[in-house]
């Protein structure tokens, strides 16, 4: 990846750029910034303008030997740690295990959050767990600055999502850092720097990454060439804005409109008190990952107020689909004054559950056990 791909931040890519070209490059970086922003594209673009063999004066030359390894993230002297999970056939899992999966995620989108990277392992995740970057990552790191570099002369440790280090995985790394292998670069790439240790944060030159504009954004996104021109502000919108999201979404083709049936279904059985329909639906929803979770029931409660519009305002201002309206006009009688504050808060606590690393399986069928009472207040479902 080169500089060029990544928009915005002009003072801060030249400040990089300047700090090689005068020989001044610290041996410890931290890049922190929003979740879903440039943290990790500029890392990539600034490991592989340090190991460039025919460096242009703003950015990596992208044809050289070195450049092209980088581009498909391949040099054997660049180094990738990132959260990993446990599971039943690796007990220690390192980077190593999951190297060749989280490139190929990295390229197709280098805006990647820690959601996308372990929604991608949904079907094996069935607990919804996060992961993190165990002990046993240290002694690998430790083995391969043993070796000398292959062929550049520097090689680059990038560490994404650093906050995610156990205790003891951060007490190894603070020693590495103390005492670091000559000619070795790292990068941590964070979201949350506040949670890593005040002595790790003391041997780092702090790189803070600009939001990206919304114009950035949208270019960003019409560059993907995976969207059409006149979807892109939307799909920004729906996902809040986050890069990193809305490409996941996009390469993942993940639809709003597919949630509608989901929800309808959802509600007859809550309302008809289907137990055993609805805990095998409830299975089968747990089984996805934890980002279309929260955007199923994100999506639940953008329904949920559209009830309430119809029920009192004018409806032009929900800009509902076809398909939408149909259902909004035989199910908005169930949501009324009465109900709807505690319904909003149920799914909103649970949004905020599955989050925060809540069992999905659970945290849905509790929210289903609590529907079954509030929309008991009205009269029958009939859709």
């Amino acid at each position: 990846m080169r500089f060029k791909q990544v928009l915005g931040n002009k003072k801060i890519k030249n400040q990089l750029i300047s700090s090689v070209e005068n020989n001044r490059i610290a041996h410890a970086h931290l890049f922190s910034g929003e979740s879903g922003g440039s943290k990790l594209i500029t890392a990539i673009a600034f490991a592989q303008y340090i190991n460039c063999k025919n460096k242009l004066k703003e950015d990596s030359c992208g044809e050289c030997p070195s450049c092209k390894k980088y581009k498909n993230l391949t040099h054997p002297d660049l180094h990738l740690i990132f959260p990993v999970l446990t599971n039943s056939k690796i007990k220690k899992p390192t980077s190593d295990n999951y190297i060749t999966e989280f490139r190929e995620e990295v390229l197709k989108n280098p805006y990647l959050t820690l959601n996308n990277w372990f929604d991608i392992f949904s079907k094996d995740n069935k607990a919804g767990k996060k992961g993190y970057i165990y002990i046993q990552e240290i002694a690998s790191l430790h083995n391969k600055m043993l070796l000398k570099t292959y062929e550049s002369e520097y090689r680059v440790v990038i560490l994404w999502m650093p906050e995610y280090m156990q205790l003891s995985t951060s007490n190894k790394m603070l020693k590495i850092l103390e005492d670091p292998p000559e000619k070795t670069i790292f990068i941590l790439v964070s979201e949350k720097p506040q949670n890593l240790l005040s002595t790790i944060i003391s041997r780092l030159q702090i790189t803070n990454m600009t939001h990206n504009t919304q114009n950035e954004k949208e270019e960003i996104i019409r560059n993907q060439n995976i969207v059409d021109e006149d979807e892109i502000k939307n799909i920004l919108n729906i996902n809040n804005g986050n890069l990193g999201d809305t490409i996941f979404v996009l390469n993942n083709d993940i639809k709003e409109e597919n949630y509608l049936e989901e929800f309808k279904t959802w509600m007859r059985h809550c309302y008809a008190m289907r137990f055993q329909e609805l805990i095998q639906w409830t299975n089968e929803r747990s089984q996805k990952g934890r980002m279309d979770q929260s955007r199923f029931l994100e999506y639940s409660l953008k329904i949920i107020r559209m009830c309430l519009i119809y029920n009192y305002s004018n409806t032009n201002i929900i800009n509902p689909t076809e398909k939408e309206i149909a259902f909004l006009s035989k199910f908005h009688t169930f949501i009324n004054k009465n109900n709807i504050t505690e319904i909003t808060k149920r799914i909103e606590s649970s949004i905020r559950d599955i989050e925060r690393n809540a069992n999905p399986k659970i945290t849905i069928f509790e929210l289903s056990l609590q529907l079954i009472k509030l929309l008991k207040l009205n009269r029958k479902l009939a859709v």
